[in-house]
């Protein structure tokens, strides 16, 4: 019976499949705060419930004025220091692994990401697996900035030629450090990876790092968790984890479509005039 009881509070069961190496201290962490807010909610209310009823009204008691107690003032407000003091330092593992700039890993996939009133672009870097001059590498790019070319490219930097850009979808590879840099078009945002247990502001005019290490292929999504307006619903797309090979084939052919594109299209032949043969025959 109590086993039905607790598991009927047990949110943890609701989460979406962790596939992040750092995804299961996350969860561990939620647990513990999540557990103790449990506690307390029953607590305070359980204390509640019984001074309800112990001090309920009866026509022969006379009410009295109280003017406090120190040791219990004292006692609720240390309590709540030392608890909220111990789960800071308890979390600051997690914190520094996820958060901290001078831990985020050597990247082996470097992506750039836009927030946008209601989608997401990436950019890739081509073959060379460098970018080129846009508004992350040169803030004075952020001029280039436009509906279409949203990252600032400068076409005329020959090492960002090769670079591509994805709209509402992006790939990673499996067992790979993957460092994003994350900004906005117009109004915050917040990239929200449920599976892989990434959740990170974007704010314009600024660049967020996020990384993570997924462990398992697969589609899986990707939410705006900040409410960005009208359209807020809708700012949802999908991602994929991919193998090595096929993650790689995924690149070929992106660095196909990208030369074909800028490949000189030829010219189509006039069409034979038969103006004359016509005549000739008449």
């Amino acid at each position: 019976m109590m086993d039905a009881i607790i598991a009927s509070f047990d949110m943890l069961r609701w989460f979406p499949e962790n596939i992040s190496t750092f995804g299961d201290e996350l969860d561990a962490l939620f647990a513990v705060i999540y557990w103790l807010c449990v506690g307390i909610f029953f607590l305070t209310f359980g204390i509640m419930a019984f001074f309800l009823v112990k001090y309920r009204f009866r026509p022969e008691r006379r009410g009295y004025n109280y003017h406090g107690n120190n040791i219990v003032e004292v006692t609720w407000t240390i309590l709540p220091t030392i608890l909220f003091a111990a789960l800071g330092v308890y979390s600051d593992g997690i914190w520094e692994l996820t958060k901290y700039s001078k831990k985020v890993p050597t990247p082996d996939v470097e992506v750039l990401v836009l927030g946008k009133q209601f989608g997401w672009y990436f950019l890739y870097p081509g073959a060379d697996g460098k970018f080129g001059r846009n508004a992350f590498t040169d803030r004075q790019a952020r001029s280039l900035m436009s509906a279409t070319n949203p990252f600032g490219r400068d076409t005329n930097d020959p090492s960002g030629l090769d670079d591509f850009m994805t709209e509402n979808q992006f790939r990673v590879p499996v067992n790979a450090n993957i460092v994003m840099r994350g900004s906005s078009i117009d109004v915050l945002h917040s990239f929200f990876l449920p599976h892989a247990r990434v959740k990170q502001d974007v704010v314009p005019g600024t660049w967020m790092t996020i990384w993570y290490n997924l462990f398992k292929t697969g589609k899986y999504e990707l939410a705006c968790a900040e409410l960005c307006g009208g359209g807020h619903y809708a700012m949802r797309a999908e991602y994929m984890v991919l193998g090595k090979a096929e993650y790689d084939k995924w690149l070929d052919q992106k660095d196909a479509e990208v030369k074909a594109a800028r490949s000189p299209q030829p010219t189509p032949e006039p069409a034979a005039d038969t103006t004359q043969t016509v005549a000739s025959l008449r």
